[in-house]
């Protein structure tokens, strides 16, 4: 079959195409690597972090990837159209492609359901999906525009924005003893 790449350079051990970006990740996998991880240079990213951390907890085998630039590599974009990370692919499972670090994380969790990182009731683990959906859609967007911000005069008004953001935790302490799972 007509390959959608430009011919192949052998650069080492892994296959380089003349698509911008460089090393081209959907080629060559290790078919005994479980599952491939795609995050930033160093994994600075949280969200990538996040997934990280879930996949190191969980035990899970990974090869990570690393993908930098703006724009994202050609060969990224051809994994996630998107072209944030984190996203993994999966050999395993016909080289599947998962995307968004929520996802992932509850997808990791799928694959070990007897791991202890989510609650076992559904009102607990619905409770972590809010937590979570919170942190991703206000206390994250509150603190990277403080942290940017070179506004002097907006410094009050967003470290109170930030401050509010991070009450939502704090009120849900209460809460917190049915969402810790006994190790």
């Amino acid at each position: 079959a007509a390959s959608a790449f430009a011919p192949l350079r052998s650069v080492g051990c892994r296959a380089k195409t003349d698509l911008r970006g460089g090393y081209d990740s959907t080629v060559g996998i290790d078919p005994s690597t479980p599952l491939q991880f795609f995050t930033t240079p160093d994994n600075t990213c949280p969200y990538a972090a996040r997934s990280f951390i879930a996949l190191k907890e969980l035990g899970i085998p990974f090869e990570t990837q690393e993908v930098s630039g703006r724009p994202k590599p050609d060969w990224y974009l051809k994994i996630n159209p998107r072209g944030k990370v984190p996203a993994i692919k999966i050999p395993t499972e016909e080289n599947a492609v998962v995307y968004e670090s929520a996802i992932i994380c509850e997808y990791l969790c799928d694959t070990k359901p007897d791991s202890t990182l989510m609650p076992t009731d559904a009102i607990s683990r619905a409770q972590v999906r809010l937590l979570n959906d919170h942190c991703d859609t206000v206390l994250t967007p509150a603190q990277f525009t403080f942290f940017m911000s070179k506004d002097p005069e907006k410094d009050e008004e967003l470290s109170a924005g930030l401050e509010e953001a991070l009450m939502v935790y704090l009120g849900m302490r209460s809460s917190w003893r049915r969402l810790v799972v006994p190790i």
